[in-house]
């Protein structure tokens, strides 16, 4: 049976609304797709700032204890800087030790010292003294040079000049020789 269409626009009108219909649906798709990516990027925003606050607030906190430990730490730098120093100078130290030790162990007795003069960088040392007998002078040259069976020190030594003098002591007269000496040495035991 053959049909006969009353209302011949109605099929355009019908799909003209099923297609009103889906853009309608697609614009509020759209428009929810914008608000959701908005809401996303503001949230992500917000995050980012209370981060950025959160570092903020720490660099603070950082920066005012390097300021309350900017003094300990010049200190220290400056404590490592003497301890440098110390250090150089504890290892080019002089040891005058066994020099001493030797004047002291093998001069006679009655043999005093009065000066001494020597330096680091020299081979020889002047020493001066008083003895009560002339003897004891070429004694304490003796004692004090090395040999096989007497170790020193000291390799050789030689006199200078001996004076004599007179002391007087109320009524008593004595006598007394003043005598300077050249001694020898290796100057490298100054630095072991």
């Amino acid at each position: 049976m053959p049909s006969i269409n009353l209302a011949p626009g109605t099929q355009y009108i019908i799909a003209a609304r099923k297609r009103r219909v889906r853009l309608y649906g697609i614009a509020v798709l759209v428009v929810f797709l914008f608000a959701a990516a908005w809401a996303a990027l503001y949230a992500y925003h917000q995050a980012l700032s209370k981060n950025n606050e959160d570092i903020e607030t720490k660099i603070k906190t950082a920066k005012a204890q390097i300021e309350t430990l900017r003094s300990d730490a010049v200190r220290v730098s400056l404590f490592e800087k003497r301890l440098g120093e110390v250090s150089t100078l504890l290892k080019s130290h002089v040891r005058w030790n066994a020099v001493f030790a030797d004047l002291e162990r093998l001069l006679p007795v009655d043999t005093v010292l009065t000066n001494f003069e020597a330096a680091s960088d020299a081979s020889t040392i002047t020493v001066q003294g008083i003895t009560a007998q002339v003897d004891q002078v070429s004694l304490a040259i003796a004692s004090l040079t090395a040999s096989e069976a007497h170790p020193s020190v000291f390799a050789s030594g030689s006199i200078k000049n001996i004076q004599r003098q007179e002391q007087k002591n109320g009524e008593e007269a004595s006598v007394i020789y003043g005598f300077t000496m050249t001694l020898t040495f290796d100057p490298n035991i100054l630095w072991q």
